[in-house]
């Protein structure tokens, strides 16, 4: 059961390369995103399915440190991460396209979805009361965390 999926999205004015060095540049994570406070690589090796890293952030009400790992990747098109925290499972998914044949800019979509199955059912309840105040916490981070990606892959374009 899905207890709440978000979508956003941006358009970058870089190319989806410089974008997708920024999302998997997991050891800088916390000098990026202002959402991020503390970040621990935890394998060795670049980027790829299996990476696994140690955040300290707020998604869905869950504070304090996550482990995160990918599950998916298809450089530089499309990533997924997993957390699993708590009985709840947050995923989210990048999706990079060009925004203009030149492929001199980026859409960036990000979906994040909590999964909620292995709750009981009265913390999915109270999760179906209270839960929207979660939501919109949660999407104004997401759209804090494209701001920090567009703002740092200009700032890497230009000092290139």
């Amino acid at each position: 059961m899905a207890g709440h999926i978000i979508h956003v999205h941006a358009t970058i004015p870089a190319p989806p390369e410089q974008v997708w060095d920024v999302i998997t540049d997991i050891a800088h994570a916390d000098d990026v995103l202002r959402s991020v406070s503390g970040t621990e690589v935890l394998t060795e090796g670049g980027y790829a399915v299996g990476t696994a890293w140690r955040e300290r952030r707020t998604l869905f009400g869950h504070h304090g440190p996550e482990e995160l790992q990918v599950v998916e990747s298809e450089p530089p098109r499309r990533t997924v991460v997993e957390a699993e925290v708590g009985n709840d499972v947050i995923r989210t998914a990048y999706r990079l396209t060009p925004s203009d044949p030149d492929a001199t800019g980026t859409r960036l979509a990000m979906t994040t979805t909590v999964e909620m199955s292995h709750r009981s059912a009265l913390s999915r309840a109270l999760w179906a009361m209270f839960g929207g105040f979660s939501y919109d916490r949660t999407r104004k981070v997401l759209e804090h965390d494209l701001e920090d990606i567009e703002a740092e892959a200009c700032r890497r374009a230009t000092s290139a």
